[in-house]
């Protein structure tokens, strides 16, 4: 394993190739990333209601999609999540993600998670950039 991070298209969230993983297509930009998803059943913890981990997850991406619009690759260095209301399985979510501050390799973002326009779980995080090689085959 060497010290440079690859994409090979199997992230769990974001990649085409990972028949298991939610295939996800964040959209970063400007230090900004938007995620669409409709949580299915199968993402669920307790019945109808989606699994806290996976919206810890799919919060995470958001960050990293914000971070990586303004300094390529990026890993999560720490994370916070705060969980307000229920997520429900089956109703569209949309999560929203901004750089906050950058100093360096090491970037602070935060995120929120919205279910019918209300705000059900947000995170704040710390990022750095690492050295990456796109890799698309």
């Amino acid at each position: 394993m060497s010290d440079i991070f690859d994409d090979d298209r199997y992230c769990f969230v974001c990649g085409e190739k990972n028949p298991h993983g939610l295939r996800l297509s964040p959209e970063g930009k400007d230090g900004r990333a938007i995620i669409h998803w409709t949580p299915e059943k199968r993402h669920q913890g307790y019945t109808g209601i989606v699994h806290g981990g996976l919206l810890s997850t799919v919060l995470d991406e958001s960050m990293a999609y914000a971070a990586m619009s303004i300094a390529g690759f990026s890993a999560t260095v720490e994370i916070s999540v705060r969980f307000r209301k229920k997520v429900i399985t089956g109703v569209p979510v949309k999560v929203e993600a901004e750089l906050i501050e950058q100093r360096g390799r090491i970037m602070k973002l935060k995120a929120s998670l919205f279910q019918e326009g209300i705000e059900k779980a947000s995170a704040k995080a710390t990022f750095i950039s690492v050295p990456g090689e796109r890799q698309d085959s």
